[in-house]
């Protein structure tokens, strides 16, 4: 009796360890379940300078959503802990409710708590730049 419950025990582990390991592994992509058209407008706020912008154009909502949407992600490290970052990134519906908000680092890197996630891909970290000079200006 205490063998198959020992067997049942170190079965269960098993699983637990095999569903987190695919869990951990599995890519992540950022606004999955939004459509772009329902964004109507997105808050960005720059760690580096202090500097914070919205715009609400839709050909540049629908850029930023469709780069971050097609980009998968990997969670890489925790990011509990960290402070600073690059852009704060809040994405609003008509209604100005947020629907996402998380962490651009770089052109590869997201911070969503509790982890950082990074790709092979470019990010829009380079156009977020671009628009804070037009906005901020």
């Amino acid at each position: 009796m205490k063998n198959k419950k020992i067997r049942l025990i170190i079965a269960i582990v098993f699983v637990l360890i095999a569903a987190l390991t695919i869990w951990y592994f599995m890519p992540t992509t950022f606004l999955s379940k939004v459509n772009p058209s329902d964004i109507k407008s997105i808050s960005v706020f720059d760690g580096n300078t202090g500097e914070s912008f919205d715009f609400s154009d839709r050909d540049e909502i629908r850029y930023v959503a469709e780069n971050i949407q097609s980009t998968k992600m990997q969670k890489d490290t925790l990011s509990i802990g960290y402070m600073g970052y690059s852009f704060r990134i809040s994405f609003f519906d008509e209604n100005g409710k947020e629907i996402e908000s998380f962490i651009i680092n770089s052109s590869n890197t997201i911070r969503k708590d509790p982890f950082f996630y990074r790709c092979d891909g470019d990010l829009c970290f380079d156009y977020l730049k671009e628009l804070e000079e037009k906005y901020s200006s």
